[in-house]
């Protein structure tokens, strides 16, 4: 689900471990900088996260989105590195990649970049700068 949310959508991890259930809604994900409708695999990932997170932790207090056997006990986020350390996949590598392919996918908008990831037009143009301009 984590990787889900950072391969589409170019979540970051604190963002993630501060993801409330309430930040998802109505097919949507609400962070503090943007809101944006889920994709369909990330959508049906969720349904079955959700789905195991209630099975497995029924009694837990925590309102975030994430939980483990440690966090579930209590009111706490997860740690940022949970899902990453047992995924051995870094999550700024996988976000930098889906920023990457959306600035070659639209040419260069920077401001599309700029909205979809909460990227300040310094960090998008940097992206901007990979693309290949003819001499």
């Amino acid at each position: 689900m984590a990787g889900a949310l950072v391969g589409f959508h170019g979540v970051a991890s604190p963002q993630l471990a501060a993801l409330q259930l309430t930040d998802v809604r109505d097919g949507r994900l609400y962070l503090q900088d943007r809101r944006f409708p889920l994709a369909g695999p990330v959508l049906t990932r969720l349904v079955t996260y959700l789905g195991h997170r209630t099975k497995t932790w029924p009694t837990t207090r925590s309102t975030h989105l994430f939980t483990n056997r440690k966090a579930a006990p209590r009111t706490t986020p997860v740690s940022r590195n949970f899902p990453w350390v047992a995924a051995l996949l870094k999550p700024q590598a996988l976000r930098e990649d889906r920023i990457l392919r959306e600035i070659h996918a639209t040419g260069g908008d920077v401001r599309r970049i700029c909205d979809l990831f909460g990227l300040s037009i310094t960090a998008a143009l940097r992206y901007a700068n990979t693309l290949e301009h003819p001499s």
